[in-house]
């Protein structure tokens, strides 16, 4: 097979292509008008074919088989290709796609995205062997055009989410997207710390210039003794999940709280001016607890099973009251769920070994109008979760606030907004 560059007088062979409906169903999901044809000739001939863009013609033995296209888009190029229906399944896909790549690779460009048909395997391995991390399908367009060859240079940054365990996260799942969609040179990795070494870890951050990186359990608490500077608001929760390397200095924050707010938000659910009640008071509430002051909640009861002093301490620095009670009183939390807008379960009492367990004893606690929010995500719907669905209430579990609190972080680090929707693609969360 030899590839030959598209001129004006062969307009016709890839508008046979373009007119044909099997073929576009592949692409488009519909053949294209005359004057869609005209527009897209229009364009094609627009682009610069000494830098190596343009459309191509696959002859074999002087018969044309499809076409090829290296298509600019931004500073970098796209690779496609169709082939006329009578040629498929004939291996014609993968000889094309293997020419193109070749050519793609030569070309003085930056990042590279390559369009496949999702039931082409052949050249679907062929894309990947070569490094394409942006391999994409029809529906896919607005996400994928954004998105780019993941290339480790010597200039890649470095992030990560230190603690133990952490093997099971999908963080770096969720930041590695943002950074390719955004086409940020940077990469996140998991890093996995016993506690004697976590000083190891910091020496490690400042020597290899790591730029940021989240904490998880059991290092929420101890990463602080190792910080230069603290944000207002982790100074409150009294916890870190997120730090920066920034001119010399690491720099502490904490995005749980306001995470969980967004993904409240995003459910039109808002707290200014309400009555929120707060089961458990362990670090992930805390958290939740200040942002709730900090937005302007009118009150907050937190009910634990023991006595918290940062309450009172909380209750001396914000404005919000806050009313620490104990979980034993189960009139008295069912009194206070009866004017509740926001019921908040953040304890582990409905996850595995207690998947079976809830800390409201039956619905009838669950009255009309009010919303409940379950920080745990695994399983998606907890016991209480259950009830709230049964009773028609409005409820979410905790995958929003574990996405919106890697968007805060995320943005603390890059000052750029985190691309949500394609996240949420590539986490399984649409």
């Amino acid at each position: 097979m030899n590839l030959q560059l598209m001129t004006q007088n062969d307009f016709k062979y890839l508008e046979k292509l373009y007119k044909n409906s099997k073929v576009m169903k592949q692409i488009t999901g519909y053949p294209l008008e005359q004057y869609e044809c005209q527009e897209r000739l229009e364009k094609i001939l627009s682009w610069d074919n000494q830098k190596g863009y343009g459309y191509f013609m696959a002859f074999d033995q002087q018969q044309c088989i499809g076409m090829g296209c290296l298509c600019p888009f931004q500073k970098d190029v796209e690779v496609g290709y169709m082939i006329y229906p009578e040629y498929w399944e004939q291996g014609y896909g993968s000889k094309l796609c293997q020419l193109l790549v070749e050519k793609a690779l030569k070309m003085d460009v930056k990042r590279i995205v390559a369009y496949i048909d999702s039931n082409n395997k052949a050249s679907l391995k062929i894309l990947i062997k070569n490094g394409f991390h942006s391999v994409y399908t029809k529906g896919d367009e607005q996400f994928l055009e954004r998105k780019v060859r993941l290339d480790i240079t010597g200039y890649t940054g470095l992030y990560g989410i230190v603690a133990n365990p952490i093997k099971h996260s999908f963080s770096p799942k969720m930041h590695n997207t943002a950074f390719q969609t955004l086409g940020i040179d940077d990469v996140y990795l998991a890093f996995e710390v016993e506690e004697k070494k976590l000083s190891h870890f910091i020496t490690s951050v400042k020597t290899l210039n790591i730029k940021g990186f989240n904490v998880s359990m059991p290092y929420k608490i101890k990463i602080m003794d190792y910080l230069d500077e603290i944000t207002p608001e982790a100074q409150l929760c009294q916890a870190v999940n997120t730090v920066k390397y920034e001119n010399d200095k690491l720099i502490g924050h904490i995005s749980d709280g306001k995470g969980f707010f967004m993904a409240c938000e995003e459910k039109e659910w808002f707290i200014h001016n309400q009555k929120i009640v707060v089961l458990g008071a362990g670090g992930a509430a805390s958290a939740i607890i200040v942002e709730a002051a900090l937005q302007g909640a009118r009150e907050i009861i937190v009910y634990n099973r023991s006595d918290k002093p940062f309450i009172r301490e909380l209750n001396e620095q914000l404005e919000c009251p806050i009313i620490l009670k104990t979980l034993n009183h189960l009139d008295e939390l069912k009194e206070d769920l009866k004017d509740t807008y926001l019921l908040i379960q953040t304890t582990n009492v409905g996850m595995a070994p207690y998947k079976d367990d809830c800390l409201i004893p039956d619905s009838s606690y669950l009255l009309k109008n009010l919303k409940i929010a379950d920080i745990i995500y695994n399983p998606k719907e907890t016991k209480l979760l259950k009830m709230a669905k049964e009773k028609g209430l409005e409820y979410m579990n905790g995958e929003g606030m574990i996405l919106y609190q890697g968007a805060v972080s995320f943005e603390f680090w890059t000052r750029q907004k985190m691309p949500i929707n394609e996240v949420k693609k590539a986490l399984g969360m649409e």
